[in-house]
């Protein structure tokens, strides 16, 4: 081979190489911006850190820390600056810039969290919830949004929609304080549907399962609601004194105790006259 062909064969490799430490290059001095960036944010610095970010993302688009400049501004706005709208912006622009980014899945949530809490849009933050379904999340993740989308469903009175999310973190095998959490909204649910006897069967499995203090409440008010309806006042009154001064006063206790038992003598004579 002559030295003039091995000269035009060797161009595209020099080529090729200087692509690669042109793009090293780039990225460390990126990488010296997004620490700048990041040291204005701890100094509370917020709008130079802004700026910074903001460089990043416009002059290198295509760096690897071009996505993750964005979702830092649009955290800043929201966390810092309490300003939804503009946090807005920056989390929707990186899901849509960057659709695969491993940051995409915290921008979905970001967006739902901003439109459930701060907005009240709840039909906006199920809608951003299921795109981040169709993502790769851990498991936690998506047994959290389950309950989540369940729960706003509820707020919408979608009781149909709300009753499957539920019911996909009942059945995933895991039984956890989420699982009773959902186990118990279901049971309420069951009882606005007026089917109170599959209701007491989710509250019962409510206090069988592990501590969660605000579901054994739940459930055990459910529960006596139910067995009210049913008309089974005595299995009511068992529950109401099983209710400990951690969920309820003794002063509320006691006055349940006394209304239920007073419509027990009403409805259930023979109980107290030895009939």
């Amino acid at each position: 081979m002559n030295s003039r062909l091995r000269w035009i064969l060797l161009i595209p490799l020099l080529l090729f190489a200087g692509a690669v430490w042109l793009y090293v290059e780039t990225e460390n001095e990126v990488k010296v911006q997004i620490l700048r960036a990041q040291k204005q944010w701890r100094e509370t610095d917020y709008m130079e850190s802004i700026e910074i970010y903001e460089s990043v993302y416009q002059d290198y688009p295509k760096s690897q820390y071009a996505e993750e400049a964005l979702f830092e501004v649009g955290t800043i706005y929201y966390i810092n600056f309490y300003n939804a709208d503009r946090a807005l912006h920056y989390f929707r622009e990186l899901v849509n810039q960057y659709p695969d980014s491993a940051l995409a899945p915290q921008a979905y949530l970001r967006l739902a969290e901003i439109h459930e809490i701060e907005l009240i849009e709840l039909p906006q933050a199920i809608d951003y919830w299921s795109q981040t379904l169709a993502l790769d999340v851990t498991l936690e993740v998506r047994r959290q949004i389950y309950f989540d989308m369940g729960d706003a469903y509820f707020k919408l009175n979608q009781f149909e929609e709300a009753f499957q999310k539920f019911q996909l973190l009942m059945e995933d095998g895991i039984n956890d304080s989420l699982a009773e959490r959902a186990r118990a909204q279901a049971g309420i649910i069951l009882q606005i549907q007026n089917q109170f006897e599959e209701s007491v069967d989710y509250f019962n499995q409510v206090l069988e399962g592990p501590e969660c203090d605000d579901c054994r409440r739940t459930a055990r008010l459910g529960l006596i609601e139910s067995y009210e309806y049913l008309g089974e006042l005595a299995k009511a009154i068992e529950v109401a004194k099983t209710i400990p001064t951690s969920e309820y006063s003794a002063k509320e206790r006691g006055d349940l105790l006394k209304r239920l038992d007073n419509k027990a003598r009403v409805y259930e004579p023979q109980r107290f006259t030895g009939g």
